[in-house]
């Protein structure tokens, strides 16, 4: 419930995967505000540093990722803050149109005023000569996930652009968030969207990140036509 959750709550990730059979860990430490919708990121590759690839591609499994710090407006429920204190997990695949493709598995917890994450991401198909194996890659733009109910499962639905010097490399995510808590104890949103700024203010040889992220959900501006 969002009475467990403070102003300022701190965050602790734990990753291990392979892309392209490159085996790595990262361990990560940061802050944010549940409430309005912002978080930050230190990471550290602990094993497989440097990285050979982009971590722009991890980046998504990190901040966006952390999914309780999304702002709901007040009528929009907070399917993620419901889910405490058991917790949340999601699946994600990531389908880049070069044929990559990353799949995620996250699990999150609560210990005090931390939220814990433990990550596992397999990676398979890069281009060797593609831009992120050859860690070409610039950053995302912003991106707005279409999110909805399923059969007691929130389900996301987005597709994001990886800048790539004047172009973009485009790919299709696949969201599937459970809750550990069981559906009746639940009130579910209806069909929403989020929007997600995220974004890398630092990093230093492929070996430590700083990731910052702005995200908000909301129902469509758009009125409806009137009878």
């Amino acid at each position: 419930m969002a009475g467990l959750l403070k102003e300022s709550m701190r965050i602790k990730m734990y990753m291990e995967g392979t892309v392209n059979g490159h085996y790595f860990k990262c361990e990560g430490e940061g802050d944010g505000n549940p409430f309005t919708g912002t978080q930050s990121m230190r990471i550290h590759v602990t094993e497989g540093a440097p990285l050979p690839f982009a971590f722009d591609i991890l980046a998504p499994c990190c901040e966006y990722g952390s999914r309780t710090f999304v702002h709901h407006t007040a009528e929009i429920p907070d399917f993620f803050k419901q889910s405490f204190p058991e917790g949340f997990t999601w699946e994600r695949t990531t389908t880049y149109e070069d044929g990559g493709i990353l799949t995620a598995h996250q699990d999150t917890s609560l210990e005090g005023n931390c939220l814990i994450y433990k990550v596992k991401v397999l990676g398979t198909n890069f281009p060797a000569d593609g831009p992120v194996m050859k860690n070409k890659s610039g950053g995302w733009e912003p991106c707005t996930e279409v999110v909805y109910p399923e059969n007691g499962v929130l389900c996301g639905r987005n597709v994001m652009a990886l800048k790539v010097g004047d172009r973009r490399l485009i790919c299709h995510l696949y969201t599937s968030y459970r809750s550990k808590k069981a559906v009746r104890a639940l009130t579910m949103p209806g069909f929403h969207f989020t929007d997600i700024r995220l974004q890398m203010p630092r990093k230093k040889k492929d070996e430590y990140f700083e990731l910052y992220e702005a995200s908000v959900a909301r129902y469509s501006d758009l009125p409806e036509k009137a009878n």
